[in-house]
């Protein structure tokens, strides 16, 4: 490269005519163009997230406002979400006359993903500024694009990529205006500070540092003219952004002061949906203080947060060793406010506890400064670098291998997106394990949204290409926009109701009852998976054992009798309820199901359940359901936690239909059988005899503990039972230095009182050689053992 060139490139543009016709063959320009060529290219393969009409609403409450119509803005409770960005994709849909619903969203969908790009080309300009060479700006602009997950969002999500790409838009201005130091300048920032309020009241970061800092330049000016100048320019921000904000958001001009309720809504969210967060489900105001920055940690590329964080330390570095450069108006401070737009709102939601969910998505405004200072790493070690070419003597390939390993990190985001396409939002890196069979889906929130109805539903369409489909899903009415954004033909096709043939659950069904047609698998973890109901749509092979189940479940005694007769199963194993139905039509299968658990111990239910002491397994046919020869079969399994009582009934005919099962918990049938056989000497003798009577069943997979008269006193101590296999192979690693397997419980999780008796169920393993002996006894922490007794075991298969 030419001194001329290089001294050219370290420099930011002068001419603002020279920029715009220079701007069209630049590096930037030429990859900013191919990512709107390929948007285009793959716009149609994303599905419609599920609020998507919600928002679309906010456009057209704000645009009737304007136009007259007051109700609806002042009674919607949603007026806190600004309109700045939806009201003109309602102008522009009814100015282009677009009533097709495929037409509505893609073009939607479309201007949310320009809108992004252009937030791409503002952080390519603000990196050419800050650090005046073209290649650094183009990593910036490349590291803002291709975060895989963000990536996903700026085609179907209206809200936060927009928030990021105008929080981009700000802090160029804001730079803007500190470098050129006029009240034009200013003014032009607080615009767009304005609109970034509107869009979301997180903004108000801005709206506070940028007079903050003036201030600043203000306690420094030298003389009246500086002085007058930082206080015009600081009034004409403060006037500009307020100005601004008040002229977007509608529900401001009846009542100013309404900006409080926006803050109070920012830590108060009113939808609180829980999400699985570490092997865990978590709610607000339950969300651990490490939420976010875990979540950011194992979404975001490594390299991204290996620089970011070499770029803090640089930045940190430069600011303490010249303190008087971070406090005048340098780009050492501008760099030092990017360190506090990152962390701030970090410490903030550790401190505050807001309601945020769907992993940081309400933070994505944080991943600006994030790669703004991970440029700021690159640049740091490509000094190091070039200063390794004096010493030590040889080092000058430093610089050449971190160019090299940006590009290497920038290529693996790139093909990480092409892997994981259309749900680039289901992207997490290495700190993870991701590869675990289900060990992902069962640690986070897979996926939070349901734009992966539109892949199911094509899906069928292609499997069935001449068929009516009838679908149901877990949220009907975005399963329904999901198929409004398919071609005509393809719509008509296709009937969203309760009674259909196929269901397609909103959240990953890791064990349906239903035979699963079609499953996409991310990382090796179920992602979502397209279930039949009606199994005329399968083959005999795969029908054959439902109907055997079906004539197992209706041959004994039902439990309760309903609509739905219910079976519960006899062995603690099973743990799942059964329903049965004879004849069966087929808008029975729009029918849902009411479930309550009333777990044995409160404290396995989530914290904001534990007040009311139950946990919902509300379910739809279709989740754990089928239908076949007039019959239908449901199947539903029970929470892992032992059930005290369960609460069943129909939803839909009030509180009357309830069936209260607290006096037959699940399970109760066998307890009631057991207790009645061992009383009447249909088991024989007992395989042990001590403080509680032991049997045996005659497979071997079940031991019984029995005691009458029984007493609570009995109860309380605790369990021992050691199994020893016929074969030591068969123990796990952690229990063969012991030479037995260890199964201690409390009474709850395996027994029952039964009138003055009681009864305990304790499954065993079914070790393919048997059991040789069991030992088992009671005992009490810190004075030993209170009984023993031993017994032999079973033969296995071969013996």
């Amino acid at each position: 490269m030419s001194n001329r060139r290089a001294a050219r490139d370290r420099r930011a543009p002068r001419s603002r005519w020279r920029g715009v016709w220079r701007a069209p063959f630049t590096p930037a320009a030429v990859a900013l163009a191919l990512f709107a060529v390929v948007g285009v290219a793959v716009l149609d393969d994303y599905g419609v997230e599920w609020d998507e009409s919600m928002v679309r609403a906010i456009g057209q409450t704000a645009i009737d406002y304007v136009l007259g119509n007051a109700g609806a803005l002042l009674t919607d409770n949603r007026y806190y979400y600004g309109a700045t960005f939806e009201a003109p994709l309602i102008l522009a849909e009814r100015l282009l006359g677009l009533t097709d619903t495929r037409a509505i969203y893609l073009g939607r969908h479309l201007l949310i993903h320009l809108s992004f790009l252009t937030g791409g080309w503002f952080c390519y300009l603000l990196a050419w500024r800050l650090f005046g060479n073209r290649w650094l700006a183009l990593f910036a602009l490349l590291l803002f694009l291709l975060q895989p997950r963000i990536y996903a969002h700026s085609f179907f999500n209206s809200k936060d990529p927009i928030f990021l790409a105008t929080f981009m838009l700000a802090l160029y201005l804001a730079q803007r205006a500190f470098r050129r130091d006029t009240v034009t300048a200013f003014a032009l920032c607080g615009v767009g500070v304005g609109v970034l309020v509107n869009l979301r009241i997180m903004g108000v970061m801005l709206f506070a540092a940028v007079p903050a800092l003036r201030a600043l330049d203000l306690a420094q000016a030298r003389g009246g003219p500086e002085r007058r100048r930082a206080m015009a320019s600081a009034a004409a921000f403060v006037v500009a952004a307020a100005g601004t904000l008040y002229a977007l958001s509608p529900y401001l001009w009846r009542d100013p002061f309404a900006i409080v309720d926006a803050f109070a809504v920012l830590t108060r969210h009113p939808i609180r949906p829980s999400s699985i967060f570490q092997g865990e489900l978590v709610r607000w105001p339950f969300i651990p203080a490490h939420y976010l920055p875990t979540w950011m940690a194992i979404t975001t590329p490594p390299a991204a947060l290996l620089l970011c964080l070499a770029g803090a330390a640089a930045v940190v570095r430069r600011g303490l060793a010249c303190p008087r450069r971070a406090a005048a108006n340098t780009e050492v401070r501008f760099a030092l406010l990017l360190l506090a737009c990152l962390a701030l709102p970090i410490m903030a939601v550790a401190a505050l506890r807001p309601n945020i969910y769907g992993g940081w998505r309400h933070m994505y405004f944080l991943h600006a400064p994030l790669c703004l200072l991970a440029v700021y790493g690159l640049r740091a070690l490509l000094a190091a670098g070039a200063a390794a070419r004096r010493w030590p003597p040889g080092g000058g390939g430093l610089a050449m291998r971190n160019l090299l390993l940006a590009a290497a990190a920038l290529a693996g985001m790139a093909v990480a997106s092409v892997r994981l396409h259309p749900h680039q939002q289901t992207y997490f890196n290495f700190l993870v394990d991701r590869l675990t069979p289900e060990r992902l889906r069962t640690q986070y929130q897979l996926d939070f949204y349901t734009t992966k109805y539109r892949e199911g539903l094509q899906y069928l369409l292609a499997r069935f290409p001449d068929e009516t489909l009838s679908v149901n899903g877990t949220q009907r009415s975005v399963l329904r926009r999901n198929r409004d954004i398919l071609p005509a033909a393809a719509r008509e096709r296709i009937v969203v109701r309760p009674r259909a043939d196929f269901f397609i659950p909103t959240g990953p069904v890791t064990e349906p009852f239903g035979p699963v047609l079609h499953a996409r698998r991310i990382y090796h973890n179920t992602l979502f998976q397209v279930i039949a109901v009606d199994l005329s749509r399968v083959d005999q092979a795969t029908a054959a054992p439902y109907r055997a189940a079906y004539r197992a479940a209706a041959a004994g005694e039902p439990l309760v009798r309903s609509e739905f007769d219910l079976f519960l199963p006899e062995t603690l194993d099973g743990r799942a309820l059964t329903y049965v139905k004879e004849p069966c039509r087929p808008e029975d299968t729009g029918h849902r199901f009411l479930v309550r658990a009333v777990p044995a111990d409160p404290d396995r239910l989530p914290p904001w359940l534990r007040e009311r002491g139950w946990h919902a397994l509300d379910f739809d046919f279709g989740e754990y359901g089928v239908r076949f020869d007039g019959r239908c079969l449901v199947r539903r399994r029970l929470p892992d936690y032992p059930v005290r009582a369960l609460l069943v009934g129909d939803p839909g005919s009030g509180p009357e239909a309830v069936i209260d099962l607290l006096r037959s918990p699940p399970a109760a049938i066998g307890y009631v059988r057991t207790h009645a056989e061992i009383a009447a000497g249909e088991r024989g003798a007992p395989a042990a005899r001590a403080a509680f009577d032991l049997y045996l069943n005659p497979a071997g997979t079940m031991l019984t503990y029995y005691r009458e008269p029984c007493a609570p006193a009995d109860l309380r101590a605790r369990f021992f039972l050691h199994l020893f296999p016929a074969d030591a192979a068969e123990l796990s690693a952690g229990h063969r230095p012991h030479g037995f397997h260890n199964r201690s419980f409390a009474w709850e999780e395996h027994g029952r009182v039964l009138d003055s008796g009681c009864v305990a169920l304790v499954p065993l393993p079914a070790w393919e050689r048997g059991i040789a002996r069991i030992r088992t006894g009671q005992y009490v922490s810190g004075q030993g053992q209170l009984w023993q007794a031993e017994s032999a075991g079973r033969a296995g298969a071969d013996e």
